[in-house]
Formats: structure tokens, C-alpha cells, sequence
């Protein structure tokens, strides 16, 4: 099963949906989670068919921001748990019996509701036992590592992150080609790139899927790399 998520901000715009097309030719996903698509749900359900997707799940945006879809092919078993404008939760079955869980997330863009997208992965790590995968822009950063260029991001921020991660136990997946996932101001001095889109998981996800790969791909549309 191969997934791709992206922040790519537009679905109703022309030139993202060629770039999500080009991308979903050449790397064949089963199932695409996309934020930022600001559109509605019926151009989502219009696009998924045409990038060769039986499934949508959406969630509209709000206002000039915001809007999730999850799109899936015909070959993975797919239930919908739950959705709200920072995450679509759902669980990936075999012979209609539940197998493990998958959430695409979005944490809160604005640095001032940091602690709320912690609370919010808080409370979806108690609603289920399976083996649990989550990916998307978490809009968080959980080592100096993650961004080069201007300030540093607040050690408290890193700190309370990281301690959100190890109360509900979940284990980063390691990124291939490259570290930073999102940029601003490119070839300015204020040129700024961040890792915050990530993948986690479970220890029980890791034991059924010890070959998981996370790898990045670079693209010229978006300010976020899709991964």
C-alpha cells in the first residue's frame, strides 16, 4: 500500500490540480490525503474520480481556509471513524475485519493553538487499540534540526511536542531525500524551510509493517513537498 499526503492549498485551482495529477501518475498512490484543498465537496468527489480514486471522504473548508480529503482506490477496505476539520480517522480492513487505523491529521496552523493540536492527538490516541499510522502537517517541529533559517523555534514548543508524542507512544518515521518538507522566501536572506509535515506510528503499526518507507517528493507548485 503506498500513501501520499499533502498541504497543497486548491483544488479549484488549475495549476494544482495538474501538479496533483503529474504526481499521482507518477507515483501511484492507493490512497492521497490532501488539507488545505479550499473547495468543496462535490470538486473533491469530481476530482478523485478523474485521479482514478472510487472513494472520497471530505471535509469542507472553512471560509477562505482549511478543507481535508482522503481519497482511496478499490483495492484497500476502507471504514470512515470520524472527521473534523483537523483530521479524517478511519480503519483499513481485510475480509471486513479490522485491521489496524489511519489518520490523516492537520494540526492548527497558528502557533498560538499549538497545545490544541497536542490535546487533539490526546484524545484520538484513546479512542482505539489497533495499530495505529498517522500522517500530515502537524504544523509542529520536535527538534532544532527541523528548520533552517530566521529565528529558532520556541524550546518550549519542541519540548512540549516531543512530550506529547512519548505520553501517547508514538514512534516518527525516518525521512528519506531530504529533511525539510516546507519553505517560504526562497532565495531571499529570508529563506526559511521547516519539517512539519510527518508520519508516526504505533509499536503494534511498526511490528505488522517493519518495512515502511518515508520518503519525500520535491515539487515546484506548492510551498509544501508531498510525502
Amino acid at each position: 500500500m503506498k500513501t501520499i499526503s499533502w498541504n497543497y492549498r486548491g483544488l479549484g485551482n488549475s495549476r494544482a490540480v495538474r501538479a496533483l495529477g503529474d504526481l499521482v501518475k507518477s507515483r501511484k498512490p492507493n490512497m492521497l490525503f490532501l488539507m488545505e484543498t479550499l473547495s468543496n465537496t462535490d470538486i473533491r468527489r469530481k476530482l478523485s474520480k478523474k485521479m482514478g480514486f472510487e472513494h472520497c471522504w471530505s471535509v469542507d473548508s472553512q471560509g477562505r481556509s482549511g478543507g481535508l480529503a482522503l481519497m482511496w482506490d478499490k483495492s484497500i477496505h476502507c471504514e470512515v471513524v470520524e472527521a473534523d476539520s483537523n483530521f479524517i480517522d478511519v480503519n483499513i480492513l481485510n475480509n471486513n475485519v479490522s485491521i489496524w487505523r489511519l489518520t490523516g491529521f492537520y494540526g492548527y496552523p497558528e502557533r498560538t493553538r499549538r497545545r490544541d493540536s497536542w490535546e487533539l492527538l490526546r484524545c484520538l490516541a484513546v479512542k482505539s487499540s489497533l495499530p495505529w499510522f498517522v500522517f500530515g502537517d502537524f504544523n509542529d517541529m520536535i527538534s532544532e534540526k527541523d528548520k533552517k533559517g530566521n529565528h529558532k523555534h520556541p524550546q518550549a514548543f519542541l519540548n512540549g511536542f516531543k512530550e506529547v508524542l512519548d505520553e501517547i507512544q508514538l514512534i516518527e518515521l525516518d525521512l528519506m531525500r531530504g529533511r525539510c518538507t516546507w519553505e517560504k522566501s526562497r532565495g531571499t536572506l529570508g529563506w526559511v524551510r521547516e519539517r512539519i509535515d510527518r508520519v508516526f506510528a504505533s509499536a503494534s503499526w511498526w511490528k505488522k509493517f517493519p518495512l515502511c518507507k518515508l520518503v519525500v517528493h520535491h515539487v515546484i507548485y506548492s510551498d509544501h513537498d508531498p510525502i
